[in-house]
Order: structure tokens, then C-alpha cells, then sequence
């Protein structure tokens, strides 16, 4: 079989080619082989999927194998978003969640994500250990215990109740500013508008069918990708448009303006929120990728800041071991405190609505304040597909030998946790990592001016790939 390595997220490869009937029963035995070692098989586990052609046929081959290694299963009796499998798995006390998705990848692409007994993505150590056992036995089909073992249920009432409990849905109902919602035509389609139509607030969605082609883009919420989206909310003059990605973990907005509202900025106002309206406490923790706009906050809050590697088991790691009120990313992933040590975009859409029903205003309001208070700030990140084997030879020798100066900008600190981090005074720097899911180079870069961004960028860009 081809080798299978998983990534920060679990494993992704191109449909037909690497993503096939055969590997994905590979690994549903060495998943079942990891649970028997370890003696986990009698709380079972549950498997559900996104909008992808074919997920639905996947899961149930997963599943199938699995039943057939005498473990319960439950299986989604439809599709779901990840967070309704990963509060699944955390609410019925089972030993692991598969979710069967590839997230923001595009439409030819599918993969498989791995949950741990609370809730949230498994750590290194398991995966490997999974890796291991991957071609040892070759799976079988026993029809008496996969008749036996599964039982297929929906996963939606229940997370519908532990979302009950953390919102306050009467404050969404407050937020009368017009409101555009885009699921992408993904896992969230259907689940997002239910729980708004329960607020009683006013809104309208486009995108809001399950589609493979995900309505011809990548289901990722950033600027490219939620155009249409932009359009919308300028045409309809609504102050405020939220979207999805494709399996509902992340999320992304745009103003009244149709411009797109940087995750950095969000994470702040959440903490803001969480603490001074939800009166709630706890440690941050954040990706190195994210902006130290919430570091600043922080601070002032009195909750100390811990900086992980990008991925968010990373976060979660920390969710579990500390007391963490938040945990965030730049992609638009949070996991909050009293629920998921894990990402939920619909959870992070019902909670900026709330924070914005209570404080009656909308988000540009809120992001001007944050720039008066802690000065102007740019973002910008690239991703650009290059040769695997020349861009880890090249970040290899970065590391090894950073530069001291970039785009004629003087290296002030280097940061090793992950990849390579320069910065360029406090509020500037440049990220550069390499995808461990894809064979590209992720390059980010934050600064107070947006030329600067460019030229560092560009910069950044010309070090890994030799051009520009």
C-alpha cells in the first residue's frame, strides 16, 4: 500500500488516487488494533462525515471494519459539522471519534480526522502509534457483528442543548444590523440556520445546500473564497456576513462593507466577552500565527498567554492539561472553555453575534476601537505550492542560519517554535512553515503598514521558492 502519513489534522489525499476504499479500511483496522492494545474497544466510538463525494460511502467502510473488530459504533444517520462529532464522542463517554472530511482542501481531495475521548483531536504520540499498525492485518467483513455493532444516530439534539446552555439566544435576537450567512455548501448547511432561526433573529443565507463542488471554490472562509459573500452583504446592505469552511470548524467574516474581518481582531473581542459578559476566567492560548493584539489585551485582562506550535491539537493539548478560558488560531478555529477543548465555527458564529447583540454595534465599530487602542495592523498570508523535498532543504538551512535582515527590515528576535518566526520590532514579523498535509509553503506576515506586509511577503516568498 502507499505510505500514509498524518498530518496537524489528521490524514488528507487526492480522491482515487491515494484516498481509496482500500486505504481507508487500512486504516479503520489499525485504528481498531490501537483501541483493542489499548483496551478501549467497550465504550466504542462514533464516525460521521462531511459533504464530500462519497464521505457518506467512506464512513460506513469505516465503520464497517471496525464493527467487524466486534467495537460499537455509532454512525451519523447524516452529515454532520466535526464539533458535532467531537462533542458526540465527549457526550456518550466513547473512546474516539472519526470524522471523514478534508476540511478547506478542495473538492477532489478527502481525509480522515481523528477525536480523542474528550472531545478534541489526538495527540502525536497516538497518531504514530496508529501509523504503526497500518498493513499489519488486513481488514475483513463480518455482516453479524457489523449488524450488531452499529447503531446509526443523529448527533445534532444534543449539541443543539449544549449550545443552549453556552449562548444566550435572546441577545442574538438584539442584533437587528442585517445579517448574510454562508455555510459554503458544506457540513454546516442546514445545522447553522437551524439554531438562528431558533434566536428568532432576522438573517439570510446563500450557499446554504450541501454541494461537492463546494458552489465552484474552496470551502475556506478567507477573502479569495467569499466573494459572493462580500457582494451579498453589500447588496443587501447588511453590516455583517459570517461564513463556514467545509466541515463547520472554522469560520470567517466580513464588515457592512463587504471587506473581510481579520481573525486577529476576533480572538480579542472574544476574550473581552468571555470575561466581562460571561464572567469567566482562564489562561489564553494561541497559535505562534496569530497577532499579539490579544497578547496586549491579556494583559490588561490579567491572563497570561501561552504561544503554541500552528495545529490545533496544539491548543487542545493545553485545553485538557490547564485551566484555558480560550484557545485560537488565525485560520478562524476557537475552542472555548465549559465545552470542546476543539474548533467550532458554530459555536464562534453564535458568539460574535451575541457579543454584538449586547453591545448594540457592529464589527467595524468594535475592530476601530481595537486599532485606536493598540495601533494599525496588517496581515497577509500566502500559500504557494513548490517541490516538498526543496522547501523543507531550504527552511532547513533558514533555521539554521536566519537572515538579519528582510525586505531591508532588521531581524530583531527569532522564534524556533515552529518553522521559523522573524520579527521585526514587537508588532512585526514573518512567519514561514511548511504544510505537513499538503506539499506547500505557508508564509504569514503582520505588520502596522500594508507595504510592508508586501515587501516582506514577497521577500519571505523569494527565500523558499526562489521566486517572487
Amino acid at each position: 500500500m502507499e505510505e500514509i502519513r498524518f498530518g496537524t489534522d489528521g490524514w488528507r489525499a487526492i480522491l482515487a488516487d491515494q484516498f481509496t476504499f482500500d486505504n481507508v479500511r487500512q486504516i479503520a483496522q489499525a485504528v481498531s488494533e490501537y483501541l483493542i492494545a489499548k483496551n478501549q474497544t467497550s465504550a466504542g466510538i462514533a464516525v460521521s462525515y462531511d459533504t464530500r463525494f462519497l464521505s457518506s460511502t467512506f464512513a460506513r467502510h469505516f465503520a464497517e471494519v471496525v464493527a467487524s473488530n466486534d467495537i460499537p459504533v455509532l454512525l451519523s444517520a447524516n452529515y454532520t459539522p466535526t464539533p458535532v462529532l467531537s462533542f458526540a464522542v465527549k457526550n456518550y463517554g466513547l473512546s474516539a471519534g472519526i470524522m471523514v472530511t478534508a476540511s478547506h482542501n478542495p473538492y477532489f481531495y478527502n481525509g480522515i480526522k481523528f477525536k480523542g475521548p474528550y472531545g478534541g483531536p489526538v495527540m502525536n504520540d497516538v497518531t504514530s502509534q496508529i501509523e504503526s499498525l497500518l498493513g499489519f492485518h488486513k481488514s475483513a467483513s463480518h455482516p453479524e457483528l457489523i449488524q450488531r455493532n452499529i447503531q446509526h444516530i443523529d448527533f445534532f439534539p444534543e449539541y443543539q442543548q449544549q449550545i443552549e446552555k453556552f449562548i444566550k439566544f435572546e441577545s442574538l435576537a438584539e442584533f437587528r444590523e442585517g445579517l448574510i450567512v454562508d455555510p459554503m455548501a458544506g457540513a454546516g448547511c442546514g445545522f447553522i440556520d437551524k439554531l438562528l432561526q431558533t434566536s428568532g433573529l432576522h438573517f439570510e443565507s446563500i450557499f446554504s445546500y450541501p454541494d461537492p463542488y463546494f458552489g465552484n471554490r474552496l470551502p475556506e472562509p478567507i477573502p479569495k473564497n467569499l466573494e459572493v459573500l462580500s457582494r451579498t452583504v453589500r447588496n443587501k446592505k447588511a453590516s455583517l456576513g459570517l461564513a463556514l469552511d467545509g466541515d463547520a470548524d472554522r469560520f470567517g467574516a466580513v464588515d457592512g462593507s463587504g471587506e473581510f474581518v481579520e481573525l486577529h481582531d476576533v480572538m480579542p473581542l472574544f476574550l473581552e466577552h468571555l470575561i466581562k459578559s460571561k464572567k469567566l476566567s482562564g489562561k489564553v492560548v494561541r497559535t505562534t500565527s496569530l497577532a499579539t493584539t490579544v497578547d496586549m489585551l491579556a494583559r490588561e485582562l490579567k491572563c497570561e498567554v501561552l504561544e503554541v506550535p500552528v495545529g490545533f491539537k496544539n491548543v487542545t493539548e493545553r485545553m485538557i492539561g490547564d485551566d484555558v478560558l480560550i484557545g485560537g488560531e488565525e485560520s478562524g478555529g476557537f475552542g472555548y472553555k465549559g465545552h470542546l477543548p476543539e474548533r467550532d465555527g458554530i459555536l464562534s458564529v453564535l458568539l460574535l453575534l451575541e457579543l454584538l447583540g449586547e453591545q448594540q454595534t457592529d464589527i467595524r465599530e468594535l475592530v476601530a476601537h481595537l486599532r485606536e487602542k493598540y495601533g494599525p495592523f496588517s496581515y497577509e498570508r500566502i500559500d504557494r505550492y513548490h517541490d516538498i523535498e526543496d522547501l523543507h532543504r531550504r527552511l532547513q538551512q533558514l533555521r539554521k542560519n536566519p537572515p538579519d535582515q528582510i525586505a531591508g527590515v532588521t531581524v530583531s528576535k527569532v522564534n524556533l517554535i515552529d518553522g521559523l518566526k522573524l520579527y521585526f520590532g514587537e508588532n512585526t514579523w514573518m512567519l514561514i512553515r511548511v504544510s505537513q498535509t499538503e506539499p506547500l509553503v505557508r508564509i504569514y506576515v503582520a505588520a502596522p503598514d500594508r507595504n510592508l506586509v508586501k515587501k516582506i511577503l514577497h521577500s519571505g516568498l523569494k527565500l523558499m521558492t526562489g521566486k517572487k
